[in-house]
């Protein structure tokens, strides 16, 4: 039923109470009311994206056996609380992309079964402390593209599952553990083009399971020793697009898991034509990226350490002279 123009959900009469699916996207939806649903017993999975919702409130939903829910593009601007308390036994999946959401109330989300929860590009600006808390089985959560300029201490308290967190495109400056605490199985933080410039000391000390980093496109200027202490799972980092140019000599120490890196486009000429032993501790490092770095010159100790790496990006510097057995220790096999 997508692509027309009903203005409230529809009953089909007696094939309603079979159907395990619903889709409505792209049609002229501006209310969910619990009684218009009320004969959807078996109903699995709902879309209502592309509508004309404003608002989902407690007498939104009846207890249904719904798992999966979206409500992308649509004008949501107030969750009541406890709106989706009525799904809370079966609800695996809710998507609430581009949406109108400014501020979410701590515990909103009463989904003890929810694993998959996307609010990407709305307004968010501001995470509470508590605000998710009730999701016990979350595994991913995706609040790319919001504007988030802070995040209270505890903000993510109460995620005691989660794997995946998309804080991708938005204006947070720092990385605190205030903010990160309780997160001790994430395993993948996607903090891509934001405006970070700083990583506290002891940042990670309650998400040591996390095995991917991504950093790029922030304000970065230096990577100090303490900079990713703790991060000893982690397998790939991506720091490209920052502007550091400074690489204390011990910072990727700890990191003996560490598959890929991936520094392009910064400014750490020096690391590679004046620093001894730069990578050191990357017993395992296999992939190193430092294309647009500035490089002018490869001493013959930029890459000890390095005895796994078989992939090395060099393209778009300034490389005049490469200094005998430069390479020799290493099992390249693309250059």
């Amino acid at each position: 039923m997508n692509y027309n123009e009903l203005s409230t959900i529809p009953s089909f009469g007696a094939v309603t109470s079979n159907l395990t699916l619903l889709s409505l996207k792209h049609n002229q939806v501006f209310e969910i009311i619990a009684a218009d649903l009320q004969p959807y017993s078996s109903l699995e999975t709902f879309d209502l994206s592309f509508n004309s919702i404003s608002e989902v409130t407690t007498s939104s939903f009846p207890i249904m056996q719904l798992k999966y829910l979206h409500l992308n593009n649509n004008r949501v601007t107030f969750m009541e609380l406890g709106c989706f308390d009525n799904l809370s036994r079966t609800l695996l999946v809710l998507k609430l992309n581009r949406n109108r959401i400014t501020v979410i109330q701590p515990k909103t989300f009463r989904l003890p079964q929810l694993q998959y929860l996307e609010l990407k590009r709305n307004r968010i600006r501001v995470i509470e402390s508590l605000t998710f808390q009730g999701l016990d089985s979350l595994k991913s959560l995706k609040l790319k593209r919001n504007g988030i300029c802070e995040l209270k201490d505890g903000a993510f308290w109460g995620l005691n599952e989660i794997e995946e967190l998309d804080l991708e495109d938005n204006n947070l400056t720092e990385v605190t553990k205030g903010w990160l605490y309780g997160l001790k199985l994430l395993q993948r933080l996607h903090l891509s083009q934001n405006a970070v410039a700083r990583i506290r000391t002891g940042a990670w000390e309650f998400c040591q399971k996390l095995s991917e980093l991504d950093l790029t496109y922030n304000q970065l200027t230096r990577l100090d020793e303490s900079t990713f202490l703790g991060l000893n799972l982690l397998e790939s980092l991506y720091l490209g697009d920052n502007r550091v140019s400074y690489i204390a000599d011990r910072v990727f120490t700890g990191l003996s898991n560490l598959l890929t890196l991936d520094l392009r486009n910064n400014e750490i000429s020096w690391a590679i034509e004046d620093s001894n032993g730069a990578f050191s501790g990357l017993e395992k490092l296999n992939k190193l990226i430092l294309q647009g770095s500035k490089i002018t010159s490869i001493t013959r100790r930029a890459f000890t350490g390095l005895e796994a790496l078989e992939y090395l990006d060099l393209s778009n510097n300034s490389i005049m002279s490469v200094q005998a057995n430069a390479f020799t220790q290493m099992k390249l096999k693309e250059l």
